[in-house]
């Protein structure tokens, strides 16, 4: 579907890197850089935030709003997350088009009925952990486009994630028999840039 939604729109994105450079020092530095919209990943049946592109658009960094309605999730969760991004490389393909690989973690705070900062008097001492807060490590792809005519946004990020919790991916490393496949989470999104 990405490949389909570059080869499509690859005749209306261009910019002139002058006028990107312009655009960033004219922008003040706690003014977000986009609008994010992600659909799974460990984060939330659905998220929301804000980022900031950094380090001469290598890193990003979101503040995000994820919600996962109980017909999804067995009870209704809303998780407050900051993700972070690193673009490895960027393959120029055509002139038009590009494909970076990423990488990147992201920790997550759940303060619902859920999840629990301080482990319950019910349960052993040393037994749980407190699951409030969580780290998720994501490797993945994307693709920014550039459009040449700006009315709303100037460009977008599409990319598509593969996700773990870093807690599943240390038992699954320590588990010596018991090694599980279901560790991982696919997520999709998009950055919407102003």
């Amino acid at each position: 579907m990405l490949s389909l939604i570059i080869c499509i729109s690859g005749n209306i994105f261009s910019q002139d890197d002058t006028e990107i450079e312009s655009d960033l020092q004219e922008r003040k530095w706690y003014k977000p850089d986009y609008f994010k919209i992600q659909y799974a990943g460990n984060i939330g049946f659905m998220s929301l935030g804000l980022g900031y592109d950094w380090w001469r658009e290598i890193a990003q960094s979101d503040l995000l709003y994820g919600f996962v309605p109980e017909n999804h999730g067995n009870a209704t969760i809303h998780t407050f997350t900051l993700k972070n991004t690193f673009r490895l490389y960027k393959f120029k393909i055509l002139n038009k088009y590009n494909l970076s690989p990423i990488l990147g973690f992201s920790i997550s705070l759940e303060p619902g009925e859920n999840s629990y900062m301080r482990i319950p008097n019910r349960y052993p001492d040393g037994y749980y952990t407190s699951n409030s807060f969580y780290a998720c490590l994501n490797v993945g792809i994307k693709s920014n486009l550039t459009f040449k005519d700006e009315r709303h946004f100037s460009a977008m990020d599409l990319y598509f994630e593969v996700n773990t919790l870093a807690d599943y991916a240390y038992y699954n490393i320590v588990a010596q028999e018991d090694r599980s496949s279901k560790i991982f989470s696919i997520a999709l999104g998009v950055n919407m840039f102003f």
